[in-house]
């Protein structure tokens, strides 16, 4: 049996340098074999900016293509996991203590007595400059895990879930200590042991993103949500050829699927025969957003603009080189015809408004927008991978996270 589908989605590093200054020589010897000067102070170190964040890491810049490591989202430029953060491990202890000094030279035989090294003195360098403020974006969440406006706290950084912010700017480096003039060197010191490293924080457990739709064993519950939305999530194929895992026509398919996802399918679009597009069109994912009984073909119009919604957005991870295609359903009040309003999906966290979605959208010259008014008649949400003449298509991923737009 078939159901109707439609989908909305929702998927800073800071540049450091450092710097420092040391010093150390020899005075001059008395004439005659004196005594040796006694040893020049060594220039203090200048203070540098922190070592520079590891591109693609967590809590660091994203990729030059808005892609992270493994697991990681691009928000705000800054890679991110919507999970939780972890405890951060304790840093190593102090470093060793610094070697002892040796012992000066013995006095030269016989002569004047040589006037001994003048110790130089050695300034302090300036330190780095670039603190970030604490719950701006790209910087550190405040301590009880929150931030500043609409900002969001993952990975324990402030980033936008709306799109990417703005990177920070690097710290300068802090100059170096001036060298001090030396005196004679006596016999080398040893050296502090070196402080032992702490142990790695514990990853904290996965959350969702506060206004995403929850499911219960893969169901919208009717109540569930101050949005009026109810309805399951479920799959469907062309029955050619195309293969979908899980495949399911019925709501308990995703029995296993709570709170915000994932919800994750994978399968392949069969190759389309003689152009026949409409028979060979491959395998789909759908969601009701009113069918509260959760029957077959019992899908009903949503009044978006009664809840004040205005589209969806939703976390999309795509796991194969395969587009994937997000379309709302909508139900034309006049011809009772089935309509598909479309966008292909490019980015982690997709904001589609029923505004951005249009028929036919793959056409070089699409056709219209999907207008409020016919928003009022949507019955669902679906993301189907397009098929081809060429070969078949597999396709791998997962959405969660769905949330209603109200502006």
């Amino acid at each position: 049996m078939n159901k109707l589908i439609v989908l909305g989605v929702l998927v800073a590093a800071m540049g450091c340098g450092g710097g420092g200054g040391n010093s150390n020589a020899t005075g001059a010897a008395g004439s005659g074999g004196g005594s040796a000067g006694t040893m020049g102070a060594a220039g203090t170190t200048g203070s540098g900016g922190a070592s520079a964040c590891v591109t693609g890491v967590e809590g660091c810049a994203c990729y030059g293509n808005n892609s992270c490591d493994a697991g990681l989202q691009c928000l705000s430029h800054l890679c991110v996991s919507l999970s939780a953060a972890g405890t951060t491990g304790a840093g190593g202890s102090a470093a060793g203590m610094a070697g002892t000094t040796g012992a000066a030279g013995t006095t030269g035989a016989a002569g004047t007595s040589g006037a001994a090294g003048t110790t130089g003195a050695g300034g302090s360098g300036a330190g780095g400059t670039g603190t970030c403020t604490a719950g701006n974006e790209g910087c550190a969440c405040y301590a009880n895990d929150t931030c500043n406006g609409s900002l969001k706290c993952l990975s324990h950084l402030c980033v936008s879930l709306g799109g990417a912010g703005t990177t920070g700017a690097a710290g300068t480096t802090g100059a170096a200590g001036t060298t001090g003039a030396a005196g004679t060197t006596g016999s080398a010191g040893t050296t502090g042991a070196a402080g032992t490293t702490g142990a790695a924080g514990t990853t904290g457990a996965g959350g969702s993103v506060s206004g995403a739709l929850s499911f219960t064993a893969g169901v919208i519950q009717p109540g569930s949500n101050s949005f009026g939305i109810a309805g399951g999530i479920y799959t469907f194929s062309d029955g050619v050829g195309s293969t979908s895992t899980p495949n399911c026509t019925s709501d308990t398919c995703f029995a296993d699927v709570t709170g915000g996802g994932p919800i994750c399918v994978a399968g392949t679009g069969a190759r389309v025969l003689g152009s026949d597009y409409a028979t060979y069109w491959g395998a789909a994912m759908a969601l009701d957003l009113n069918n509260p009984t959760n029957a077959p073909m019992a899908q009903m119009a949503y009044v978006a603009s009664s809840h004040g919604v205005t589209g969806f957005q939703f976390t999309f991870q795509n796991k194969a080189s395969s587009t994937v295609r997000m379309s709302y359903k909508v139900r034309d009040p006049g011809t009772n015809t089935l309509l598909e309003y479309c966008v292909d999906l490019t980015t982690a966290t997709s904001v589609v408004h029923f505004s951005d979605a249009r028929q036919a959208c793959y056409l070089a010259a699409p056709g219209p927008a999907l207008t409020a008014a016919l928003a009022d008649h949507v019955e669902g949400i679906q993301w189907q991978v397009p098929t081809t003449i060429s070969a078949a298509v597999p396709f791998s991923y997962c959405i969660s996270n769905i949330t209603p737009l109200t502006q």
